[in-house]
């Protein structure tokens, strides 16, 4: 799946909305983007810079496409998302 610009930014947004409403962020995520590998971590377990910092959680880049998955910084290589949650969002 090829990841747009647009595409990311509403992920995004959708994903603080979700996280201000205390609703489970991955469940959403997943309907809304049926296919794409999307998981989550606590901020703390990642030391790679975000794509995107946010206040609820930090959204990071996959390439998926080998057998073991690494963060990328190239939306045109990602296949993957990786939301590093932060305190008392996870």
């Amino acid at each position: 799946m090829n990841l747009t610009d647009e595409d990311l930014a509403g992920l995004f947004d959708l994903g603080r909305e979700v996280c201000r409403s205390g609703e489970g962020i991955l469940p959403v995520l997943r309907t809304r983007f049926p296919g794409l590998p999307i998981t989550q971590c606590p901020a703390s377990d990642i030391s790679d810079e975000p794509f995107r910092a946010g206040e609820y959680f930090d959204l990071h880049l996959l390439d998926t496409r080998d057998h073991c998955w690494k963060v990328t910084s190239d939306p045109l290589a990602a296949t993957g998302l990786l939301l590093a949650m932060h305190r008392g969002t996870i």
